[in-house]
């Protein structure tokens, strides 16, 4: 049987203050400073022959053309097959604004808020962790274990007459459980640590301003400073879960965050002590190209235009007065004129995408799958909701699953079948048809069951 080998490294992003931020629309104010420092940190794992890449990235999501870039500069300075590297951002909402589908063109106009050098750099950025991980590979040994945690809570609060809020719902499906993956020197030191959890990155809220990796990042920090060797710090990566229907449970300052991210760093250095090392050192990969149809928004529109002509009517024909009515009316074309808006940002996003042929109302996406031994890692394009990752983690091939969220690609958000006809924000920005998440589940099933064969 051969040997795992195992690499890490960490390149720090340093975007420029007092950019705008992403994450919020209602955030007030730019980027005033830096809490901690964003990163991207690279895992690379080999069985002598095969070799995969995984790569936390501290910003709120990339899409595929910026992870293509990433993963083609990779594999050209490393060896690495391109379809055997996963690029997957925390999914923090303090991280500055950039254009996550596209890197920008050397003639691009200057953008409100934004750094357009660093926007360019920044794909070479963060291949560089891949890279740098890739050249200081040693043989090592692998553990895979999962931790009792219980920070993210479902967001889909069901009100009376078929509503649906995005708040705190306790009775709703979360997944409790922290995955975690050490890889040692054969002397037993760590090397470095990935840990896999579905839940937003929004324990800091709209009011801050200050760059940060959220509560991920004290997990990161904590479970390092715990398993800290006397010349050696390990290096961790996060790679968020099925985290579309799944905010945290208490949400507020940093404190929160440290509370929270500490908690999570702790329960899994504990988890994977006693835990077995992974026997079977066989590494495989396999990038799935998906084709998912459009959610159909054509009666949506309709009725969206109709509601906003007649609510602008019944503005227009008011006579007189300044007083209640008319506030109402007002009132109504405003909540009127936001509907459509938000139906024909879709509609336009469609259009403008590449990856999507509108005449059949298609987006291509894709996804990718590897294995470490009884370990899979299963990289998801987008927001799953947390029932989809669940049916992924039960699956019954292999013996311990990771869901990789807003890996290689961003299509948005993944809902249940289910959740179609219950409406809500997420169901609402949805640019993919109702079944979309269980074709997606149905397919990285099949991979795997194939790769166990």
């Amino acid at each position: 049987m051969s040997p795992f080998y195992a690499g890490a490294a960490r390149v720090k992003l340093d975007p420029p203050a007092g950019l705008a931020m992403l994450g919020y629309g209602n955030r007030v104010g730019r980027n005033n400073g830096v809490h901690d420092d964003l990163a991207a940190q690279a895992l690379v794992l080999s069985d002598g022959t095969n070799k995969i890449a995984i790569v936390g990235v501290d910003l709120l999501a990339i899409g595929a053309r910026i992870a293509d870039d990433i993963r083609d500069r990779a594999a050209a300075q490393s060896g690495i097959p391109a379809d055997s590297i996963l690029v997957c951002a925390t999914h923090t909402h303090s991280a500055p604004a950039f254009n996550i589908f596209a890197t920008p063109r050397d003639d691009a106009r200057p953008a409100e808020g934004r750094d357009l050098e660093w926007e360019r750099a920044l794909p070479a950025k963060i291949a560089s962790a891949i890279v740098q991980a890739n050249q200081s590979l040693e043989p090592a040994t692998l553990r895979a274990a999962a931790a009792q945690f219980t920070l993210g809570i479902n967001r889909r609060l069901k009100r009376p007459h078929h509503q649906v809020q995005t708040a705190a719902n306790r009775v709703g499906p979360a997944d409790a459980e922290v995955g975690a993956l050490g890889a040692y020197r054969t002397n037993g030191t760590p090397i470095a640590f990935l840990m896999n959890y579905p839940c937003h990155g929004v324990v800091l809220c709209e009011d801050n301003l200050l760059y940060s990796r959220d509560w991920p990042g004290f997990a990161m920090d904590e479970i390092e400073s715990a398993a800290s060797a006397a010349d050696a710090r390990p290096i961790s990566i996060f790679i968020q879960g099925a985290t579309g229907n799944i905010d945290p449970r208490s949400r507020g300052n940093f404190e929160v965050a440290e509370e929270h991210g500490r908690a999570m760093g702790r329960a899994a250095l504990d988890a994977l002590a006693p835990a077995p090392l992974i026997a079977d050192s066989r590494i495989a990969a396999r990038r799935i190209h998906l084709t998912l149809n459009l959610r159909d928004i054509s009666a949506d529109l309709a009725v969206a235009r109709a509601c906003a002509a007649q609510t602008q009517a019944s503005l227009d024909s008011h006579r007189g007065g300044d007083g209640y009515q008319l506030k109402r009316l007002r009132d109504h074309h405003a909540q009127s004129r936001a509907a459509l808006a938000a139906l024909e940002a879709l509609e336009e996003q469609n259009r403008r995408d590449r990856r999507v042929d509108v005449a059949r109302g298609e987006l291509a996406t894709a996804m990718t799958v590897v294995t470490v031994g009884d370990l899979a890692i299963v990289g998801i394009p987008g927001e799953l909701f947390v029932e989809l990752g669940l049916a992924l983690k039960a699956n019954p091939h292999i013996a311990r699953t990771f869901v990789a969220g807003y890996c290689n690609d961003l299509i948005g958000y993944i809902p249940t079948r289910t959740a179609y006809p219950e409406g809500g924000y997420e169901v609402e920005t949805s640019r993919i048809a109702p079944g979309s998440g269980e074709t997606i589940v149905d397919t990285a099933l099949s991979a795997l069951a194939a790769m166990r064969r």
